[in-house]
């Protein structure tokens, strides 16, 4: 059985990839915040989503779920739920900050619109989504 795959092939492996390592370091970077600065974790839950009086503990919780999750996402493990995780938990967060687009507008929160689109692209293209990832023999040889 060949595994030889077309050039355009190749050009969309890597092109997934990197956008899949791109949004894996912001959500990384996020994830981090939760255990190095729960207090600011607490802030961003009840500013953005409304929900009052998480502590530190709930913080680090949420943080130890999303870092599970990302991992697997960046691991290209159970796709259909990683990549669909991620781009809900994005879309959200970008939905909410809607005050930032609008009312106290802040050039830095428009960078979460194309990272959407990217999470978007993500799971709708998540099976060819291949470069780097763990996957079971069967998926493998159904690409060749």
């Amino acid at each position: 059985m060949s595994m030889d795959i077309s050039p355009e092939q190749k050009k969309i492996q890597w092109s997934l990839f990197l956008l899949r390592l791109g949004v894996f370091i912001v959500m990384f970077a996020w994830t981090l915040d939760k255990f190095h600065n729960p207090g600011h974790g607490a802030r961003v839950f009840e500013h953005f989503f409304y929900i009052k009086g998480l502590g530190n503990s709930v913080i680090m919780g949420i943080g130890a779920i999303e870092l599970v999750i990302i991992f697997a996402f960046m691991a290209g493990l159970w796709k259909r739920y990683t990549y669909g995780f991620v781009m809900i938990l994005h879309g959200v967060s970008t939905l909410s900050s809607w005050k930032q687009y609008s009312v106290d507008i802040n050039l830095l929160f428009f960078a979460a619109w194309p990272m959407l689109a990217a999470c978007i692209a993500l799971y709708m293209l998540r099976d060819l989504d291949v470069k780097f990832t763990f996957q079971r023999k069967k998926s493998l040889e159904a690409q060749a």
